[in-house]
């Protein structure tokens, strides 16, 4: 009985950690869509400037909290081999939403910087 227990405890940290991680990705999805937008640089755009300085401060510090705790939850999902069917469904499940949803994040903010580059721009250039 205590092995079912500590099993459904775990599952339901898994559960919390994987929808934290879905909050952080959609913050991180809003971050990079400003982030990539030339106008949320310039005054014009309407835009407060705390708003620019949190972007500018914490998009790549929480890129990196991001990956670490994907690849913490990734090293936790595999652990569940053992697990019931419907467990390890669950855990892939969000395992690849939460990745797919972290690669289309890289991919907007790479994407931008490789137009620039091949528009003979500087990489993160956002002028008019």
């Amino acid at each position: 009985m205590e092995k079912a227990e500590n099993s459904g405890v775990r599952s339901l940290v898994f559960v919390a950690a994987t929808l934290a991680n879905l909050l952080l990705l959609g913050v991180l999805f809003w971050f990079v869509h400003l982030k990539e937008q030339p106008l949320f640089w310039r005054n014009d755009g309407g835009w407060p400037v705390w708003l620019r300085e949190l972007v500018l401060i914490f998009f790549y510090p929480l890129t990196g909290i991001e990956l670490s705790l994907l690849l913490v939850l990734t090293w936790t999902g595999c652990q569940c081999v053992g697990a019931s069917h419907r467990l390890m469904v669950a855990r892939i499940g969000g395992l690849v939403v939460s990745w797919g949803f972290f690669l289309l994040v890289m991919s907007i903010l790479v994407t931008n910087n490789v137009i620039n580059l091949l528009e003979n721009r500087p990489m993160h250039w956002h002028g008019p």
